[in-house]
C-alpha cells in the first residue's frame, strides 16, 4: 500500500480552462457523446449544464420536480445520468437521493428545457440520529461512479479521514446500504470514478490546513473479484495548484485522459483542466 507517495499532478495556466462564473460552485462532472455536463454545489436551482471542453455553457437543463439539497456528484452508463443529491455536512439527513435521467431525453432538449428523472432513495444503515459533533463524523458523502449494474457510493469521512465503500443497485427505488469496505485515504473525498476499459477507479479529495486545502488524487484498480477496489495497487498523486477540486470523470473516448474541474474560493478561480495517464 502507498499512501503517501512522491507522485504529483501540476497543471500550468495554459492546462486550465475557466468556466463561467454561472458554475462557481462545479461539483459533480459526466461525459456524453463529445459534452461534458456538471452542476453546483449548492445555492442553484435542480438544473445541469452541459458545456464544452473550453467550460463554455452550451445549454442548461432542468430536472422536473427536483430538489436541490446538497448536489455533489454525477455518474454515469451508456443510458442514464446519475446526478446524486448526497452531500451531509452536519449528518442531518435520513434520506440521500440520486436523479436517474435517460441521456436520450438529456440529448433531445432544447436549452432551457425540462426533463423527468426517475428519484431514488438511499438510506444509510447504522447512521445513528444524532452524532455527538455534527463536524466530525463519517456520513457525508460526495464519492459517485457507475460500476457494471451497480452505482459506488464513496463516503467523506471527517472522523477518521478514511473513505468506505456503499455498492447501489442501478434499479431499486428504494434501498437501505451499508459500507462493503473502507480504505485509508488520508483526504477528504470529493468524487470518483471508474473506467471499465483500463479497470481503474480515480478517488479525488483534499486535506484541509493552514493554508488552506491541499487537494490530491488516487488511481486503484478494481479488485480481482469485481465487488471492491485493489488497495495494494493504489498510488497518490499531490495536486497543483491546490483548491477546493471537487470532481472529475475519465474520458470516454481518450484511453487514460482524466477530467477534472474546481470550485472558486479564495485559492484560485473555477475551472476545468485534464490529464493524460
Amino acid at each position: 500500500m502507498q499512501q503517501h507517495s512522491e507522485l504529483g499532478l501540476s497543471f500550468a495556466k495554459s492546462q486550465m480552462f475557466d468556466l463561467e462564473k454561472t458554475l462557481e460552485e462545479t461539483s459533480g462532472l459526466a461525459q456524453h457523446n463529445g459534452l461534458m455536463w456538471t452542476h453546483n454545489d449548492s445555492g442553484d436551482q435542480p438544473r445541469i449544464y452541459a458545456i464544452d471542453e473550453a467550460g463554455k455553457i452550451l445549454k442548461t437543463i432542468n430536472i422536473k420536480d427536483g430538489h436541490h439539497f446538497d448536489w455533489e456528484e454525477m455518474a454515469h452508463d451508456d443510458k442514464h445520468l446519475y446526478v446524486a443529491d448526497i452531500g451531509d455536512n452536519f449528518a442531518q439527513r435520513d434520506e440521500l437521493y440520486l436523479y436517474r435521467i435517460s441521456w436520450e431525453d438529456l440529448t433531445k432538449a432544447d436549452d432551457n428545457s425540462s426533463v423527468s428523472a426517475h428519484k431514488m432513495t438511499i438510506i444509510v444503515a447504522g447512521k445513528p440520529k444524532t452524532v455527538v459533533d455534527k463536524n466530525v463524523h463519517n456520513f457525508d458523502f460526495e464519492g459517485l461512479s457507475s460500476v457494471d449494474d451497480e452505482l459506488w457510493l464513496f463516503s467523506k469521512n471527517r472522523q477518521d479521514g478514511q473513505t468506505s465503500l456503499y455498492r447501489l443497485n442501478k434499479n431499486k427505488s428504494k434501498q437501505l446500504v451499508s459500507p462493503a469496505a473502507s480504505y485509508p485515504v488520508d483526504m477528504l473525498v470529493t468524487a470518483a470514478d471508474f473506467d471499465a476499459k483500463r479497470n481503474e477507479f480515480a478517488l479525488l479529495g483534499y486535506q484541509l490546513g493552514w493554508s488552506g486545502m491541499s487537494s490530491f488524487l488516487w488511481r486503484a484498480n478494481r479488485s480481482a473479484d469485481g465487488k471492491s477496489l485493489d488497495w495494494t495497487s493504489a498510488q497518490r498523486y499531490d495536486i497543483e495548484p491546490d483548491g477546493q477540486w471537487e470532481a472529475l470523470v475519465w474520458d470516454e473516448n481518450k484511453s487514460g485522459l482524466l477530467w477534472l474541474s474546481r470550485e472558486g474560493n479564495q485559492q484560485g478561480g473555477v475551472a476545468l483542466t485534464k490529464t493524460q495517464f
